[in-house]
């Protein structure tokens, strides 16, 4: 796969998973806060995408990615709705 290749489905798999979790706004931050408030959590859940084969670790990476970044303690539970949506929206993509 080229570099150019790998840009574009990191780019794109990027803008979903940006959708959604500026739809789900986990902290209530938005539509006040810049529209890439999240951006740093986003590019760490697509970095995890490529290394969890299901959608429950998945859950469990967010949780950890959002309570070690706000210091608020986010379940797998609570953030399981999220990450079926971004399983579903980018596991099919592939």
């Amino acid at each position: 796969m080229s570099n150019k290749h790998l840009k574009e489905k990191y780019n794109a798999t990027f803008n979903i998973v940006k959708k959604i979790v500026n739809e789900w706004d986990p902290v209530g931050l938005l539509p006040s806060a810049p529209d890439d408030e999240y951006e740093f959590e986003i590019a760490r859940i697509v970095s995890l995408l490529s290394n969890v084969d299901t959608v429950n670790t998945l859950s469990d990476g967010i949780a950890q990615i959002f309570t070690k970044a706000f210091g608020w303690s986010f379940s797998e539970e609570e953030c399981l709705p999220v990450a079926r949506k971004i399983w579903e929206e980018t596991k099919q993509k592939k």
